[in-house]
């Protein structure tokens, strides 16, 4: 089993490589849909961790509330580690609002309601997002219509999260259960040339796709190596993994 120290890493080359080089766009693809899978859970782990790795779920809940940049800064409570505090620099790759604020990752030992009373005292009062309960589950399934040659890795973190703007004309405050997944497909073994996919959610609420490739996919079909999709069948919306335990 790798430790948690070896999945940091793999997230953080992940993240790296994909983000300089196929950065978020707004355009939602089809992912794996081309194949139909039969996925059979073989591992599965839930681990607490102290805080989200990347905040999907953060910018997702600031973009189903506001249309423009309501702070020049956004204060992400958590338990943030030296990877976290790395890995947040590229929310300014992303092409949205929420990239253009300044965010500032704080541990401070104090709840998201007491922060922005003495913050809103101050005057410009940031928008603060508080991460809780963060749990990371790791799942690795097979497909059994391949022959249990396609994989696929899913990283899901959970999240309680806790948004307040204590703005004097329009103050804001939410509190919602949050999820937020990477999904790696690929044939045989994870290295360049046997990728079919890298999905991520939530982005603008919905699935998006960093990563396809649809010539590899149509070469293994064409080998019947996997099952082909009946056309009637493919939905670019629907979760292309099992729900996972809880």
């Amino acid at each position: 089993m790798l430790s948690l120290k070896c999945m940091k890493k793999v997230l953080l080359i992940t993240a790296t490589v994909f983000l300089l080089f196929f950065p978020l766009n707004s355009a939602s693809l089809r992912a794996c849909s081309l194949a139909i899978h039969d996925w059979q859970l073989v591992f599965f782990a839930k681990l607490p961790i102290s805080a989200p790795l990347f905040p999907l779920a953060e910018f997702n809940l600031l973009q189903a509330n506001f249309k423009e940049l309501p702070a020049s800064k956004i204060l992400w409570k958590s338990g943030h580690s030296w990877l976290g505090h790395f890995l947040s620099g590229f929310v300014n790759a992303m092409p949205d609002w929420p990239a253009k604020a300044k965010w500032i990752l704080t541990d401070e030992n104090k709840s998201v309601i007491s922060m922005a009373r003495n913050l809103a005292k101050r005057g410009s009062p940031p928008v603060i997002i508080g991460s809780e309960q963060n749990f990371l589950k790791i799942a690795f399934f097979t497909d059994a219509n391949s022959g249990n040659n396609c994989h696929q890795l899913v990283l899901m973190t959970n999240s309680r999260l806790r948004g307040i703007h204590a703005d004097s004309d329009k103050p804001w405050a939410q509190e919602a259960n949050t999820m937020a997944w990477t999904s790696l497909i690929f044939y045989q073994l994870p290295i360049p040339g046997r990728i079919m996919s890298l999905s991520v959610f939530p982005y603008q609420s919905t699935r998006i796709s960093l990563f396809e490739d649809h010539n590899f996919v149509e070469d293994l079909m064409a080998r019947k190596l996997l099952t082909r999709r009946p056309d009637l069948e493919i939905d670019p919306f629907v979760f292309d993994f099992p729900e996972l335990p809880e």
